[in-house]
């Protein structure tokens, strides 16, 4: 926020605001419908993973407060999570659906107090006791913007918003509206960000009393919100410091309040582990027939590279399973990741069969690679969840056009009805996840981010082969991924290396 000193030289004092005034983000990861996992419902054997359930047998009892105070616990760990790993995270006002009861409920009750003080000044002679309310509701939203070093302004708020002054001009009908209201205003012209300042022109333009004084709340309760942004902005890295201590403490609780219920808190997560031991232990054995080579030649088990192996299967998570506990939090934005990941396969598929197909003529045209990219971004949209085999329908006709306009515009000779048929047709079988080029594709985008989130510290790193056209959705994957694997491990890493331990340690006694 400005300075006085700064606003009293006449300059705005142009602070950052939220990330969302500096970049718009789309990856707000959508929570994935919970309805996904009614199917599985039966796996849990009456079980959930969330702070408030109760094991069928045997019977036990949790009061209400035992329920709200772990309530309450979850909810500010998911708070404190939410700062740490969205970057983009900001409070937003909480407003109904315009259509929704509520949201007809809030305008009907907003409407009747605006008209309610225009009739009441209207009156003969006028009646101010709601508008001296009203006034006193102005002085208290400017002084919850102010902050310690504001003392000046502080100061003059209390001068010029003095209640007792303001009730005896109303007594003498000397009262001046607008004296106040541009006080407010020329106030909030200083305090406010700079994102704000075409609201605050508005603001100045107005001369009728119950529609400026209307404005005028409402940006108050915008600059409220940039100002919550602004503080969350400010403490943020202390925040991520001290997230991953708080966050497995409130775990520890909730773990602790499970096991007194008779619930093992962490049965999804251990089954996450153990199906990634398994496929580390398949893995490396597979690895050694092909090299004609002993199993235990390979890198040893450890439970790094198996937490890795587990971290990767999110990217190819079955909906069939049950999401582990201690990720539940983070369900939305992993599966937000396995759904991009899987586009980022398709569209690099879609794009080396269409340049295999084609031949030559396109492949030294630069730029054309990327146009295409944006041509399926279009048509099939990493967020999309209906058919995937019917989109590639529009999509294979949308790039034999583009391909045909392409060959046109650099005077190469147009593919005949019997290549873009056999085009069209590529696209539309490479859709499918056990087509040959989508399986390579796959595999290789897999492995490239299993050697990064394996060798996490900075270091330039090669793009797999036919990713370059989506370099910036790959990098924002891998980043994402990174960092929320990062924080998992950190809050929870203590509980997978025992979890992992005991597989390594139960398989080593079943083989000696």
């Amino acid at each position: 926020m400005p300075s006085d000193a700064s606003k009293s030289n006449g300059h705005h004092d142009k602070r950052p605001l939220s990330p969302r005034d500096n970049a718009t983000v789309s990856n707000s990861p959508k929570n994935s419908p919970r309805e996904k996992q009614q199917r599985v419902d039966e796996k849990r054997n009456n079980v959930s993973p969330l702070p408030f359930a109760v094991a069928a047998s045997p019977p036990k009892f949790v009061s209400f407060e035992e329920i709200m105070k772990a309530a309450n616990g979850v909810a500010n760990m998911a708070l404190a999570h939410e700062i740490a790993v969205k970057n983009d995270f900001r409070f937003e006002k909480m407003s109904p659906p315009e259509n929704s009861i509520e949201g007809q409920v809030t305008k009907i009750v907003h409407k009747a107090f605006w008209d309610s003080l225009e009739e009441k000044l209207n009156e003969n002679p006028p009646d101010l006791s709601q508008a001296i309310q009203l006034l006193s509701e102005v002085k208290r939203n400017l002084v919850d913007l102010l902050l310690p070093q504001h003392q000046r302004i502080r100061t003059q708020v209390d001068e010029v918003l003095d209640l007792e002054l303001i009730e005896q001009q109303a007594e003498h009908r000397t009262l001046d509206f607008m004296y106040y209201a541009n006080f407010v205003i020329s106030l909030m012209a200083q305090l406010c960000a700079p994102l704000r300042d075409d609201e605050i022109t508005h603001l100045k333009q107005l001369t009728d009393i119950v529609p400026l004084y209307r404005e005028i709340f409402r940006v108050l309760d915008l600059m409220k919100m940039d100002m919550a942004n602004f503080t969350l902005q400010q403490i943020r890295p202390y925040i991520q410091k001290q997230s991953v201590e708080y966050e497995a403490n409130k775990f520890k609780q909730f773990l602790q309040t499970q096991e007194e219920n008779g619930i093992d808190g962490l049965q999804f997560a251990k089954a996450w582990l153990e199906r990634a031991f398994l496929k580390y232990n398949a893995d490396a054995a597979e690895t050694a027939s092909s090299q004609n080579a002993s199993a235990t030649t390979s890198s040893p088990a450890t439970p790094a590279a198996i937490l890795n192996t587990a971290y990767m299967e999110l990217l190819d998570w079955d909906e069939n399973q049950v999401f582990p506990e201690s990720l539940l939090m983070d369900e939305g934005r992993f599966m937000d990741l396995r759904n991009k990941t899987r586009w980022l396969a398709l569209v690099s598929a879609i794009l080396l069969v269409t340049y295999n197909t084609v031949g030559e003529s396109i492949a030294g045209i630069k730029g054309f690679k990327e146009s295409l990219k944006e041509q399926i971004s279009i048509l099939l949209p990493s967020t999309s969840e209906g058919d995937v085999a019917e989109m590639v329908v529009n999509v294979a006709g949308q790039i034999n056009k583009e391909v045909q306009e392409c060959l046109h515009k650099h005077d190469f000779p147009a593919m005949d009805e019997a290549k873009q048929s056999l085009l069209q047709g590529q696209i539309q079988s490479v859709a499918s996840p056990d087509h040959s080029v989508h399986k390579v594709m796959k595999s290789r985008l897999m492995k490239f981010i299993q050697s990064l989130i394996s060798q996490p510290q900075s270091r330039d790193v090669l793009l797999p082969p036919g990713f370059s056209a989506v370099s910036e959705e790959l990098s924002h994957v891998c980043g994402q991924f990174l960092r929320l694997a990062s924080h998992n491990r950190a809050v929870f890493g203590s509980y997978y290396t025992d979890i992992i331990t005991k597989l390594l340690n139960d398989a080593q006694s079943a083989t000696a």
